[in-house]
């Protein structure tokens, strides 16, 4: 059980932490169409690399997104010297993103299917370990990580329902 005092120390790692690569994730939602970023072309195996879903419009506008959210959220915080480690853990979850597109395209899961968990946690898990990388999650207990993925694995299945309500997404996953 958190006390006060934990639960603040929280909030801020969670700020901290994930805020700007959310909205990094959250982004690319918002443009509807672009240039994918696999120019079309398929993998050893006759499948596309990513698909249509991953786009060179959507990864500016994420990373667009993740840098301004890290530039608010250092100043927030006063941590000014944080905002290059987080606009680079936003690309990476990003990057992230794309991966799990790569694999999903593997296993012949199509385009807006689900895939359970990754689905949710793939930028997560990426910006986790460029911090982890980096050497930033040295002192972070993992009872917060733990904690975090799990919000974030909440917030992502709402907010998901929320853009498919709206019509900005397709499914509602």
């Amino acid at each position: 059980m958190l006390n006060g005092l934990d639960v603040v120390v929280f909030i801020n790692f969670f700020i901290k932490y994930y805020i700007p690569p959310m909205i990094a994730n959250a982004m690319p939602v918002l443009i509807s169409k672009g240039r994918p970023i696999d120019f079309g072309k398929k993998f050893i195996d006759g499948k596309r690399l990513l698909g249509d879903g991953k786009t060179w419009e959507g990864l500016v506008t994420g990373l667009l997104g993740g840098s301004l959210a890290s530039i608010v959220v250092s100043t927030y915080l006063r941590q000014s010297s944080f905002i290059p480690i987080s606009v680079l853990a936003s690309f990476m979850a990003l990057i992230g993103d794309i991966l799990e597109s790569f694999i999903k395209r593997r296993l012949g899961i199509k385009r807006g299917e689900p895939l359970p968990i990754l689905d949710q946690l793939d930028f997560a898990i990426a910006a986790t370990l460029t911090y982890a990388i980096l050497g930033y999650m040295k002192e972070v207990a993992l009872d917060y990580i733990i904690m975090a993925l799990l919000i974030i694995l909440i917030m992502h299945l709402t907010t998901n329902v929320i853009a498919y309500l709206m019509k900005l997404k397709d499914r509602p996953w």
